[in-house]
C-alpha cells in the first residue's frame, strides 16, 4: 500500500480560478519529496489537499482524490487526517496557541485523551528529540521565530503522524535557525518518516529524494533528486528523469 496517492487533483476557489490541474503522483512509506514551483503555482494548495485542510477546512471545488494510507481524504475526519498526516506552516503563530511550550505540545493528545503519565512521556522525549527542552516552561509569544518553528514541529512530532509536510517551514528562518530545524528534518528522515519539503530553494529542498515542480498549478517535472539542479529555472518545462 502507498503511503500517499494523488490522483487527477483539481481545485478551483470560490472565485473561479482553477489553482491545481490533474495533479497526480504517489509516494512510499518513508519516501522524502519535494515540491517546488514559483510563489503563487499551487504549492501550498497542494499541500492544503494532503493534509485535509481542504476540502474540511477550506471549501472551494476539489476534484480527484487524495489517499493516505489507502483510505480517501474526502470520507475522513480531519482528525483522523490528523493521526497519519501532519502539516508545519510556514509561519509558526498559525499553530502555536497555548501560553507555554509544554501546553502546547500537550494540547493535541490531551484531546486525544492520552492519560497524563503518557503525555509527559511524549513531551519529554519530543522536546528533546527537537532539541527544545529547556524551552518548556517558556511562552512560545516570547521565543524568536526558530525556536517557534521548533516547537510547531514538535507539536506535530507529538502525535507522531506517518507523514509530515513542511510548507515553505524555512523561509521566515534566518541561516542557524534554519539549520537546526533541517537537522531535525534529518532525523525525522533517519526514523522513516515520509516527508513532503514545499519549497522554493535549495536548501529548503536539501533533504529530498524525489523533486516535483509545479507551474501554474500544474506538474511540469518529477523525478529524481538530481534533476533538480538541472532544472532551477523552474519555468522550462521539460521531461521526467525516471
Amino acid at each position: 500500500m502507498k503511503a500517499l496517492q494523488v490522483k487527477h487533483l483539481n481545485y478551483w476557489y470560490h472565485s473561479g480560478k482553477q489553482i491545481l490541474k490533474d495533479v497526480t503522483f504517489e509516494l512510499d512509506a518513508g519516501d522524502v519529496l519535494g515540491i517546488t514551483g514559483m510563489n503563487g503555482s499551487g504549492k501550498s494548495t497542494l499541500c492544503y489537499c494532503l493534509c485535509g485542510i481542504i476540502p474540511h477546512y477550506m471549501h472551494g471545488i476539489m476534484e480527484g482524490n487524495v489517499f493516505v494510507n489507502g483510505r480517501d481524504t474526502r470520507e475522513m475526519q480531519l482528525g483522523e487526517i490528523a493521526k497519519e498526516i501532519g502539516i508545519v506552516f510556514q509561519d509558526p503563530n498559525l499553530q502555536i496557541m497555548m501560553p507555554t511550550v509544554e501546553d502546547e505540545l500537550a494540547f493535541g493528545l490531551e484531546n486525544r485523551g492520552v492519560p497524563p503519565d503518557k503525555i509527559r512521556e511524549i513531551i519529554f522525549d519530543v522536546m528533546e528529540f527537537t532539541g527544545i527542552l529547556k524551552l518548556k516552561d517558556r511562552n512560545p509569544v516570547h521565543l524568536s521565530g526558530g525556536e517557534k518553528q521548533l516547537v510547531a514541529i514538535a507539536s506535530v512530532l507529538a502525535l507522531n503522524p506517518k507523514i509530515i509536510i513542511f510548507d515553505e517551514s524555512l523561509s521566515m528562518l534566518d541561516e542557524e535557525a534554519a539549520d537546526r530545524v533541517i537537522s531535525v528534518m534529518e532525523k525525522m528522515k533517519r526514523m522513516g518518516k515520509t516527508l513532503i519539503l514545499s519549497d522554493i530553494t535549495p536548501k529548503g529542498l536539501k533533504l529530498a529524494e524525489k523533486i516535483l515542480v509545479i507551474k501554474n498549478g500544474k506538474i511540469i517535472k518529477q523525478g529524481c533528486k538530481d534533476m533538480f539542479y538541472s532544472v532551477f529555472d523552474i519555468e522550462k518545462e521539460g521531461t521526467t528523469c525516471i
